[in-house]
């Protein structure tokens, strides 16, 4: 989630068919994308540790209403993606998230939105360093504290070192995450019950929010893959809303095939309970998923706040890298411990501001920003769909605060 501002364009010396091919984009040349390669990429920002926490939280409301939950939070963050790609097309610069509230809010918007991001990244950072303690517990001896710990002090390694290659092959580890998950889905089938797919708890209704929430997080990708997509009037609107279709889907077989196996038992790193009650190898094979989705999530993350404070704020590398490191490491040690916790915070209260904060934005683009093309035109019915947003967001914000104390 690298927050730094995209340069504009590329030098004039570079040949033209350089330009077509290739865009200057937040420091560095990168490959202009296809469709699906788009849609790898939003997909591949969205799809995380997220969907090992979503199943416990919707098993809280019963499965066939957690779908429900899936299906209808993912369509409002599909259309609130729509609504950051427009502002993006109106907007026609090359800013992410901080660049765009800045330019329609101003300074305060800015700092705000920046406070924002930063204290998501360092919550998101903890998330992992508690879940892959979990995963690492559940495979080996030890406390998940110690293996907190470990877990932390090489990804630290790592961050101080370098490893921006990793950026690189994060679409391959995805790639390698998805059929993971697939083979976990089949392996599953001869373990589901039917009894787990009946109930619900219309009690918990809201308990899910935060969780769905973060798992469909994936703003930040937006911006970037305006910025890069080569047919931007064709394939951009396309991207976001075959990666939403995508996301859906994968986490609604995954929470389905989960709690049809451990349901109301189904413990807050899925992988756990569902090795529990399947066997060695599933096991093994889900703990490493979790591992390896938490792992690289961990990786790619901390990197990409190293850079962003050293481009930001003009810190050395490894001043920057301290950072990025020790803050997590304090929440964990502070005592935030439990994972769902975690992400309910992180995306109930955190995401929460930042969506609302984007809608605000998108308001204000309504009335100065530019529009190059009748067609760019992403969201229809925007001022009924905004008012279900807000309620929405603020809402669930309300409850997830006060869920916390």
């Amino acid at each position: 989630m690298a927050i730094h501002h995209a340069p504009h364009g590329l030098n004039t010396s570079v040949p033209i068919a350089v330009k077509r091919d290739f865009q200057y984009y937040q420091g560095r040349i990168k490959k202009r994308l296809s469709l699906w390669q788009a849609v790898a990429l939003i997909v591949s920002s969205t799809i995380g540790a997220g969907i090992i926490g979503l199943p416990y939280a919707i098993a809280k409301v019963g499965p066939l209403l957690g779908v429900l939950y899936i299906l209808g939070f993912g369509l409002l963050m599909m259309y609130m993606n729509l609504l950051i790609g427009e502002i993006a097309i109106k907007t026609n610069q090359d800013l992410q998230l901080v660049g765009l509230v800045k330019k329609y809010l101003g300074s305060w918007g800015k700092y705000l939105m920046m406070g924002i991001m930063y204290l998501t990244i360092f919550g998101v950072l903890t998330i992992y360093i508690i879940g892959a303690g979990n995963g690492l517990a559940a495979l080996l001896p030890g406390t998940s504290f110690m293996w907190s710990l470990i877990f932390f002090g090489g990804g630290s390694i790592v961050v101080f070192t370098g490893m921006d290659t990793l950026k690189s092959v994060e679409l391959f580890l995805m790639a390698t995450i998805f059929i993971v998950v697939i083979l976990l889905s089949l392996a599953s089938v001869p373990a589901l019950h039917a009894p787990h797919f009946t109930y619900i708890n219309f009690a918990q209704m809201l308990v899910p929010y935060g969780v769905v929430l973060f798992s469909f997080h994936s703003s930040t990708s937006i911006p970037e893959a305006h910025v890069l997509v080569k047919n931007k009037n064709s394939d951009f609107k396309k991207a976001i809303i075959y990666s939403s279709i995508i996301s859906i889907v994968i986490y609604s077989i995954f929470s389905l095939v989960v709690i049809g196996v451990t349901g109301v038992n189904t413990t807050q790193v899925a992988t756990i309970g569902l090795g529990n009650a399947l066997g060695k190898t599933v096991h093994v094979l889900g703990n490493i998923f979790a591992l390896l989705a938490m792992g690289t999530s961990f990786l790619i993350g901390a990197i990409s706040l190293r850079d962003s404070i050293h481009w930001d704020f003009s810190i050395k590398l490894k001043w920057a890298s301290l950072i990025t490191c020790i803050v997590p490491l304090i929440i964990f040690i502070a005592g935030l411990r439990e994972f769902v916790k975690a992400i309910d915070i992180v995306g109930g209260v955190l995401v929460s501001m930042e969506l609302l904060l984007m809608i605000a934005v998108y308001w204000k683009a309504q009335h100065v920003g530019q529009r190059t093309h009748p067609t760019e035109v992403l969201a229809k019915h925007a001022h009924a769909l905004l008012a279900i947003l807000l309620v929405a967001f603020a809402i669930g914000m309300t409850y997830s605060v006060i869920a916390i104390f």
